[in-house]
């Protein structure tokens, strides 16, 4: 597993994080680099009850966070498997634990729940203390993020989810929580962290930015 470069995509919901991991994918696919993709909640057994139940409207938050955190810890050993049997340049995986943990404890704070940011760090080093033989252990988390009111207009574009999905989505305050929690996350561990603004009509120039720090990194990496 040495030589793949593990990326972990996350973000508030319409920045806009998939279409630029997908364009990221391309334009690296294109210089010749092998890349594989992951994304939770996934199709296996926990991912298709993790979004059947964990987003029925009278799920607590508890359930909810518990819910999405099993099919990423149990998902990981795929991840592993893939990595170990492909070998690519890139493996990114468009959300993980680490989204599991911040949005549950969003949905806690926003039903009234007292969670800090302390708090959150603490809960995911006990997590990550817990799944140190499970988790796959990225080398860049990647945390797109855009302005609120270009993130509305994109939901409204696309439309929501339905369902409590789509309510959460679309709430503005529950997303704040969100960036909150990413950026304790980020100044906890800066050097793992890229938070990118995903602006709308420059997703070429943002992508490009991204490729070429993608690109250092990942020989910064092979050079230690």
């Amino acid at each position: 597993m040495s030589k793949t470069f593990i990326v972990v995509w996350e973000g508030v919901e319409g920045a806009g994080k998939t279409t630029l991991m997908n364009e990221t994918c391309r334009s690296l696919r294109g210089m010749g680099y092998e890349i594989l993709t992951y994304k939770t909640p996934s199709k296996t057994r926990t991912g298709r009850f993790a979004k059947e139940y964990g987003n029925e409207p009278t799920i607590d938050s508890l359930t909810r966070t518990l819910l999405f955190l099993a099919n990423t810890s149990d998902d990981s050993r795929i991840m592993k498997q893939e990595i170990e049997e492909n070998n690519p340049d890139y493996y990114f995986i468009d959300r993980y634990y680490l989204c599991s943990i911040v949005y549950g404890l969003a949905y806690s704070k926003l039903m009234g729940a007292e969670v800090s940011e302390r708090d959150f760090i603490s809960f995911l080093n006990l997590i990550e203390k817990i799944g140190e033989k499970i988790f796959v252990k990225p080398n860049l988390y990647i945390i797109v993020d855009v302005p609120e009111e270009n993130r509305l207009r994109r939901i409204d574009r696309k439309g929501a989810e339905r369902g409590l999905e789509g309510e959460l989505e679309k709430s503005s305050k529950m997303q704040e929580y969100v960036r909150r929690f990413y950026r304790a996350f980020m100044e906890e561990y800066p050097d793992k962290v890229l938070w990118i603004i995903n602006p709308e009509g420059k997703l070429d120039e943002t992508c490009k930015n991204l490729v070429d720090e993608l690109i250092l990194r990942r020989e910064s990496l092979s050079k230690t």
